[in-house]
This record gives C-alpha cells, structure tokens and sequence, in this order.
C-alpha cells in the first residue's frame, strides 16, 4: 500500500503542472448538460475541419465530469486521432490531450498508462524547447475552451488570444478567438468609431474571409451607429446569410440582427429555423420566448419555449426570472416560487441579480399591486450597477412610480417620495442633494 500511495502521490505532483481542462478550474461555472448539447453540436458542424480536434477534447472532458470514463477515454483518443490526421507532425497540438489522458489514466488507477502520456509530454517538451509554438498551442486550446464553456471565461479567453497574438501575431484562428472574446467582454457606444472590438473583428474577418460568423457580430457592433453603418451592416448579413446558409449559429445571430431593428416576424422565423437544427438549445428556446413576449402576442408559446430552455439548461437565471414573470401575468401561483428559485440562482452564479430585481419588480408593481415591494426591488436594482442600461430602466421605473404617487397624494413632500429621490442622488454619489432630500423625508415623518 505505501508504494501504491507513494507512486501515486509522485504522479499527481507531475499531473499538476500540465496545462490541461484538469488543470483549468473548470468544474463549477457552467451546466453539464447544456455544455454537452453545445459539444455535440460543434462537432457536427465542424466534422470536416482540424479545429474539431478541440471539441473531441472538450466532450472526453465532460464526459469524465458525467462519470463515464470510457466514453471520455474514447473522445480522447479520437482528439488524438485526428490531430495526427490533420496536423501531421505538429506535436504541440497534442500538449493539451495528452494532458487530459494522462489525468484521465490516473483516475481510473491505470498508472502506467499515465506515465507513458506524461513521457510523451516531456518528450514534446524537449523536442520544442526554445520554441514559443509550445506556450501558443496551448493558450490558442485553453482561449478556445474559456469562450466554450462558460461566458464567465470570457476575460480570460481574451488574455490567452492577447498573449499568444503577441507571439504570432498573423494567425488567423488567434485573430478569430480575440475577436470573439471582446465582442464578449465590451459594449461599445454609439460614438465608439474608434472601437478595439470593430478593429479586432475587421483583422479577423481579412484572416477567416469565408467566416460567416465573425461577418454577423461585426455587422451586429455597427448597429450600436446604425444611422452612419444601418446599410453596410445589412449588406454583411446578406453575405454571411448566402455563405453559410444553414449554420444554426449564423441563422441566430442574423436573428438578433433584425430583432435589434425591431423586425420580429423575421427574427422569430429564423430561430424556428435554427430549431430544426439545434432542437436542444436553450439560448434560442430564451429567445424565442423574448420575442413573442415583444410583439404581446402567443403567452403560451413564451411558457412553452422559456420550459424547454429551464429544462435544458436549470441555471438559466434569467429564463427561470422571465418565467415567473410570465406566469405572474396568468396570475399562477408557480410565479413566487419561481422567483425565490431565480434569486437563488442568481445568488450562487453571482450573476444577473440586477435582471432580476427588475423583473420582481414589474411582478410586484402589476400582478400584486404591492407598491412598496416594487419600489424596494427597483431600488435593489439599482445600487447593483446604477450606469448600466438594467439599472437605468429600474431608475425609470422609480421615476414614473413617484410621479404616480405625487399626483395621487398631490404632495411631493411625502415622505416614501423623498426617501427614494434621496436613494437616487445617493447611488449617483450626489450627496448634497441625497441628504437634502433624506432630510426632507424625516421631517415628514415627524410631522
């Protein structure tokens, strides 16, 4: 036994220096099942291609996370398998693998299959050193695998495309996961004509000219100064469209697209068309469902669409929120307890909570006419981010709510009125202004 542990103990001190999906941290930020459908659906659109190596990689990963071994280590061998086949003689392109089927070996205690992948690992090592295509194979993998699995990876998927462009500056894959990744993580304004992420995507579309993708977020940024780039944004979307005509992700960012310009009838029928293709994604399920509430027509078709998105992905925050904002309408008693599930989940994600205070908010405010609650989660809302366009609807909505409340009580002295224009100037960091008000509010409370 004590040369069991030991040999073991010596193999995982090697384990643990391997840049792998073992190694990434990145058991507890995404929903195993939705991040399988989205494998599965990468590998048919992309079963002709090199870069399926990655997902091959990806699905052994998540297959190990599932429990079933065999079905990782096959997944595995098949990443491996067609590396050889596509890259030839290129052995950094195995780095990350041969990782992950090292740490899978040593799991299910087949030690010497272990050492025999991490020989080969010190044998590739050798064979590069000195060369940076080690350091880049290996952000390009681990850039690729932050923006699949989780948009919680997204900052750091932008590092790993920035340090490897800074060694191989004219690879057109890098130039492609950079891109991706800061359309992810930026939001431009209308006035951003010198925008990093329009440059990025320009670069990377010159480098992927048959990327029908990168044409439609590109075309999907110029919208932000679509009275100046409305015509040349629609003119890529064309293009794209007759490009790659049935890639479900194409079909649902054009959908965006025209659902940004207001043209639902053509969004909606779009994502019914990437439905056909990709029936288990709960994005367009959400989608679908948005929309249909936005032309205020089909309720049944939003419970149905935001029940198969909960069910395909359960820590759809803000599927669980819209849906029991739906059912608040019908007047179901399901809607409080879908709420407490939302804020739950928003909680343990640490992510969309401001989404979610306004959407009680609008609940409590017009399906149980509980003034006080609306205005206790409108305020939630917005101490969470004050400036960003979720925390200036929930200003709004305390905006219109006050007057409301002046003109019924015809006085703009009450108390409830001053106290929530002091909260405003407050989160603005208005101080003067906040206590002023705050005074006010106490002086009639005291009346």
């Amino acid at each position: 036994f004590s040369f069991f542990f030991s040999l073991k103990g010596g193999l995982k001190s090697k384990l643990l220096l391997q840049e792998c999906h073992f190694t990434w941290s990145l058991k507890d930020d995404f929903v195993l099942c939705d991040l399988l459908n989205r494998l599965e659906e990468q590998i048919q659109l992309e079963c002709k291609e090199a870069r399926v190596t990655r997902a091959y990689n990806s699905l052994g990963f998540v297959q190990y996370l599932y429990g079933n071994q065999q079905e990782a280590l096959a997944n595995l061998q098949k990443s491996v398998e067609l590396a050889k086949e596509h890259y030839k003689d290129s052995d950094e392109v195995l780095i990350v693998t041969y990782g992950d089927l090292a740490w899978l070996h040593y799991h299910i205690n087949e030690f010497s299959k272990c050492e025999e992948y991490l020989r080969e690992l010190e044998r590739i090592c050798r064979k590069v050193s000195g060369r940076f295509t080690y350091t880049v194979e290996v952000l390009r993998e681990k850039g690729w695998t932050f923006l699949k699995f989780s948009n919680k990876y997204s900052h750091a998927a932008k590092e790993c495309f920035r340090q490897a462009l800074e060694m191989n500056p004219d690879d057109s894959d890098l130039n492609a996961g950079y891109a991706i990744a800061l359309y992810r993580t930026t939001k431009d304004t209308p006035d951003s004509s010198d925008s990093p992420t329009i440059k990025q995507l320009e670069r990377a579309i010159e480098l992927n000219p048959d990327d029908a993708v990168l044409l439609l977020l590109l075309a999907l940024r110029m919208l932000n100064n679509r009275d100046k780039t409305f015509e040349p944004a629609l003119k890529k979307v064309i293009v794209a469209l007759r490009m790659s005509p049935e890639n479900p992700h194409v079909i649902r960012y054009t959908a965006k697209f025209f659902r940004q310009l207001g043209n639902m009838d053509i969004a909606i029928n779009l994502l019914e068309d990437a439905l056909q293709a990709t029936p288990n994604s709960a994005f367009i399920h959400h989608q679908l469902a948005m929309m249909h509430d936005e032309i205020q027509q089909y309720l049944d078709q939003c419970i149905y669409h935001l029940d198969r998105a909960i069910s395909l992905k359960p820590s759809f925050v803000n599927a669980v929120a819209d849906l029991a904002l739906h059912h608040g309408q019908l007047g179901s008693f399901k809607a409080d307890r879908l709420f407490e599930e939302a804020f739950k989940l928003a909680y343990n994600e640490k992510k969309h909570l401001q989404a979610v205070h306004f959407l009680c908010g609008q609940y409590q405010l017009y399906y149980k006419r509980s003034e006080p609650l609306a205005f206790q989660h409108f305020m939630q809302g917005l101490r969470l981010q004050p400036e960003s366009e979720l925390g200036k609807l929930c200003e709004d909505k305390l905006k219109t709510m006050m007057q409301h409340r002046i003109k019924w009580l015809k006085s703009p002295d009450d108390g409830m009125v001053c106290g929530i224009q002091g909260f405003i100037h407050e989160v603005k960091g208005e101080k003067l202004k906040a206590e002023e008000f705050y005074e006010r509010e106490c002086m009639h409370q005291c009346m």
